[in-house]
């Protein structure tokens, strides 16, 4: 007896032509795409797009539109630009890949590598000869040249002596239980002082967090234990309600004092203004599909989709 299935979701989206996560609540067994804009108009167009749980990573099928009114079957293969299924309720990290050969000391920070991560991956970086300040952090990629090169898009990086002459990394899952303790990488000496973090850190406005810089090798101790309310946000940066303008700078250590050790910036939330702790401790994980470019339509396009758990519709 088949099992019955039952519609966990559906909406719509204007594709930008890029590929998109789509979250939900609990994980799907089926899932289907369809291009409202290109749908009985648009010959050779790929109108609809199928994924079922027992594909592999960028796989999918499909219908093509071929012209007066006929209907064919398109497809990708697994590992192709379809559909790649995401649970981050299993905690993995990648494996080391040892082929980067350079770190530019500029902001951004890029990274020389054939093996590229994807935008929005979290990298952890090791064995930055060169650059050492920053082996074991973790930064959140926000460009990539496909191998060629990935940006560190929160790493301001131009105040460093020297370019790093060797960069491996592995791509690292978040714990979704724990405080989102965030790796510093500037503070602004300025009224009021504004952090930057080396991922998206996932604060709100009316976060209570605690800023530390216990290491005097990168300056501005006078904020370290500091608490400081959120005023303002964006992905990387917060807004605090600390005047630092009397503060010493925040910098990096050289390469040479880090190989030494040293104990990272950091900061941690503590409270909030408004209720109790929740953004940093509530269950982050997610069951998402990643939507490749070959069935999440053209730039302007609007998709419509629906996902169902317990199999296919019938």
């Amino acid at each position: 007896m088949a099992s019955p299935q039952n519609l966990v979701a559906t909406g719509s989206f204007t594709s930008d032509g890029n590929a998109r996560d789509i979250r939900f609540s609990q994980p799907i067994e089926y899932f289907v795409v369809r291009n409202r804009s290109t749908w009985g108009t648009s010959p050779n167009a790929r109108v609809e797009s199928t994924w079922r749980s027992t594909y592999a990573a960028g796989q999918s099928t499909g219908i093509l539109e071929t012209g007066a009114g006929a209907l064919n079957a398109a497809a990708d293969a697994a590992g192709g630009n379809g559909f790649t299924a995401i649970d981050q309720s299993v905690f993995s990290n990648g494996a080391l890949v040892a082929t980067g050969t350079a770190i530019t000391a500029a902001t951004p920070a890029v990274v020389s590598d054939a093996n590229t991560p994807a935008v929005g991956d979290i990298v952890r970086m090791f064995n930055t000869t060169g650059m050492l300040q920053i082996a074991g952090l973790d930064f959140e990629v926000t460009a990539v040249n496909a191998g060629v090169s990935f940006t560190l898009g929160y790493l301001p990086a131009a105040g460093f002596a020297a370019a790093a002459t060797n960069a491996d990394y592995r791509v690292v899952n978040q714990a979704r239980y724990t405080e989102r303790r965030r790796w510093i990488t500037a503070i602004t000496a300025a009224n009021p002082a504004v952090v930057t973090t080396s991922i998206a850190h996932g604060f709100s406005v009316g976060d209570k967090v605690a800023i530390y810089v216990p290491d005097s090798n990168f300056g501005m101790v006078e904020i370290n234990g500091l608490e400081a309310e959120i005023t303002a946000v964006t992905a990387s940066t917060f807004t605090t309600d600390i005047d630092a303008s009397g503060f010493t700078a925040f910098a990096f250590p050289t390469s040479a004092i880090a190989a030494g050790g040293v104990t990272h910036a950091h900061v941690v939330p503590v409270g909030e203004v408004a209720t109790s702790l929740l953004s940093p401790t509530d269950n982050a994980s997610v069951f998402a599909l990643r939507l490749g470019t070959s069935v999440v339509g053209a730039n302007t396009n609007v998709m419509d989709w629906w996902a169902y758990s317990g199999g296919e519709p019938v």
